[in-house]
């Protein structure tokens, strides 16, 4: 009855030739067949024989009736699982990873790690937001940021201030010293503000608001109380 067995694709019989340490010349000569025949089996290009499963089981240690189903199984060689999601966004541009990391300040290696699943910090969701052309919350959704609550200007609440401008400046992109330079003020200064230790003058809040792209007056509603 197993000559009656209907052909089954080989692309699972390269890893189990090779797990039982079997050479494509020792499973040629155990069939009959010719080596470029059984290499055909493990590339795709044609199916092995129902009569010749039996004698392929007993050459790798098992049954016919465990062997066909894991060749049935076994995935077609190259096949790769589902694209990361921030991979598919960069191809959707055309930009190679070195590309884009020199864009953004960063190497191809943590680019990289950042498509494979790792989550990037605040100022690179915003740097690649940029390169590819799309909104930040589209970025931070693909990469598993959870947007801050300090960015949202409707949730903020009085005595907010300090966190809200860290997050807004982490957000950007930028460092203290970047955001004293683009206001005309001193690093300190900015420093300061974050930490709690005073609140920016109504000329510097509009510059800080221009700067983050803010409505103007916005960051009142953050200001302490009173």
């Amino acid at each position: 009855m197993d000559t009656l067995l209907p052909g089954v694709r080989g692309h699972g019989l390269r890893p189990l030739r090779r797990g039982a340490g079997l050479p494509v010349r020792r499973i040629a000569q155990h069939l009959g067949v010719r080596e470029s025949t059984v290499y055909n089996w493990e590339s795709g290009r044609v199916r092995i024989p129902g009569d010749h499963l039996p004698g392929l089981a007993s050459l790798l240690g098992t049954s016919t009736p465990v062997l066909v189903p894991v060749l049935r199984s076994s995935p077609p060689p190259g096949a790769r699982g589902p694209v990361p999601p921030l991979r598919r966004l960069r191809r959707r541009t055309g930009l190679s990873q070195e590309a884009v990391a020199r864009r953004i300040g960063t190497t191809r290696h943590r680019l990289g790690a950042w498509e494979r699943g790792q989550v990037p910090p605040l100022w690179a969701v915003r740097r690649l937001a940029r390169a590819y052309g799309v909104p930040v919350a589209q970025v931070a959704h693909l990469a598993g940021v959870p947007a801050p609550r300090l960015l949202d200007p409707a949730r903020w609440r009085p005595g907010d201030l300090p966190g809200v401008l860290a997050t807004l400046r982490a957000w950007n992109g930028l460092t203290q010293a970047e955001v004293a330079r683009r206001c005309g003020l001193h690093r300190t200064t900015v420093r300061g503000w974050e930490n709690g230790r005073g609140v920016p003058s109504a000329r510097s809040r509009e510059r800080l608001e221009e700067l983050h792209g803010l409505p103007a007056g916005s960051l009142r509603g953050a200001y302490p109380a009173g």
